[in-house]
């Protein structure tokens, strides 16, 4: 008897599981340069996020020029320093309740003396 009262917990259980709606949950896009760019312009980067590896696997940034990165991924902020040459471009950002960053990611590519990518870096900090 308590068999039979376990195996129909199971069932009911196992029917409740598969009618609920199931949410399908992304976590990587192709890299589209539209809605990369449509991100920036909003100031809100929910796609990039699970574009960006996409990104770094299927294209070669590196040798790239300056201005064939900036056709990919739009402008950036440049950074130059006595030392190096490099922009950033900001992949997430997420803010707590005052205008603290909480977290960020970014994509952070290095350049050479002539402007072409020397190589790539991902950075992401957490408070």
């Amino acid at each position: 008897m308590k068999f039979i009262r376990t195996l129909f917990s199971l069932l009911i259980i196992l029917i409740i599981q598969s009618c609920q709606k199931k949410i399908e949950c992304v976590k990587e896009l192709k890299f589209d340069k539209s809605l990369w760019l449509k991100n920036q312009q909003k100031d809100c980067y929910k796609d990039r996020e699970k574009m960006l590896y996409n990104l770094l696997d299927n294209y070669k940034i590196k040798g790239l020029k300056y201005s064939e990165i900036e056709k990919l991924l739009g402008s950036a902020e440049i950074v130059s320093t006595s030392h190096s040459k490099y922009i950033t471009y900001t992949v997430t950002t997420k803010k707590d309740s005052t205008i603290d960053q909480k977290y960020y990611k970014e994509l952070i590519i290095f350049l050479d003396r002539d402007s072409i990518v020397k190589s790539i870096m991902v950075a992401k900090s957490d408070k």
